[in-house]
């Protein structure tokens, strides 16, 4: 049986922070954004089975689709310093730097979540340290307020129907959502975007792109030869060195893609490290926060590295 299995951790370092704001917000520079509060939720129909668009055979998959390992993990606790806007008819998560507004030209980070959302706890958290870092943070909710916590997954099929209809479902938004974000900040901003499991695709999709000068992801799900072939900005890979959803032969596959297109890239894998480890690790395991936390920095790293003035 297959189901949410979470164990709650609370953040103590994060807990200061505000909750997320109702009260109006602009995002730099150009055009106000409606904020809404975070319980006010679209409603949506329920998903209709497994009616994907079926794979291209002739594009062989790297990383499979979300499974069982997507749906365990440590949920923290902690108090969200970002605010809820709407872009593009999205309701996405949005964190800002602290402190005065940069003099040159602002850093924008695309935030593609896993399955939980942007609007899960671990991922605001991990957006409001993207922010803290000197980017601006923008992560849209691709599931509309039904994410996979809010379903009744027991099953590997039912797990396997739901991503598919979902992916389905956000896929037309997230060009248009891209776009949108574009035209809110100054022709000299600099983009970067990262993916998580779900998010990965996405991702990849911005790398294959002039619109972003980096891209990274970690514990990717959903990936198959053509993302990788595709891609022409650097890419930053982040993964556990047991991923049932990216194993070793898919890792070595995309290293041989990867040498074959000439790509700027960099892969780091994590010793006892599963799927997940970047997002939702125990951070009572020494091994497990220590993988989390030099993922989030390397990522931060090489985001820095082209964002650079």
């Amino acid at each position: 049986m297959a189901k949410l299995t979470f164990t709650k951790l609370f953040v103590a370092l994060l807990a200061f922070s505000s909750p997320l704001s109702s009260l109006s917000a602009t995002i730099p520079d150009i055009r106000p954004l409606s904020v809404e509060n975070l319980l006010e939720v679209r409603q949506h129909g329920g998903h209709h089975g497994h009616d994907h668009q079926p794979h291209d055979p002739s594009d062989p998959v790297l990383a499979s689709a979300v499974d069982q390992d997507c749906l365990e993990g440590t949920e923290y606790e902690g108090m969200a310093k970002g605010w809820n806007v709407t872009i593009a008819g999205v309701h996405t998560y949005y964190a800002r730097p602290s402190g005065p507004p940069p003099t040159g030209p602002r850093k924008v980070l695309l935030f593609y979540s896993d399955v939980y959302s942007a609007f899960f706890p671990n991922n605001f958290i991990l957006q409001d340290w993207f922010a803290d870092q000197g980017y601006y943070v923008l992560g849209l909710d691709y599931f509309f307020g039904d994410p996979a916590q809010n379903q009744n997954l027991t099953t590997p099929q039912e797990i396997e129907d739901w991503v598919y209809w979902a992916k389905d479902r956000a896929d037309p938004y997230v060009p248009a959502w891209n776009a949108a974000v574009r035209a809110i900040f100054p022709n000299d901003t600099k983009y970067v975007a990262v993916g998580y499991c779900f998010g990965a695709p996405y991702a990849l999709e911005a790398a294959a792109t002039p619109d972003i000068l980096a891209s990274a992801f970690a514990q990717p799900a959903m990936l198959t030869e053509g993302h990788f072939y595709n891609v022409t900005q650097p890419l930053f890979a982040s993964c556990a060195e047991t991923d049932m959803t990216f194993p070793t032969s898919s890792r070595n596959r995309m290293m041989e893609i990867f040498s074959e297109i000439s790509a700027m890239h960099h892969l780091q894998v994590f010793s006892g490290t599963e799927h997940g480890f970047a997002t939702r690790a125990d951070l009572e395991d020494e091994n497990a926060a220590w993988a989390k936390n030099t993922s989030a920095n390397s990522i931060v790293g090489w985001f820095d590295r082209f964002t650079q003035d």
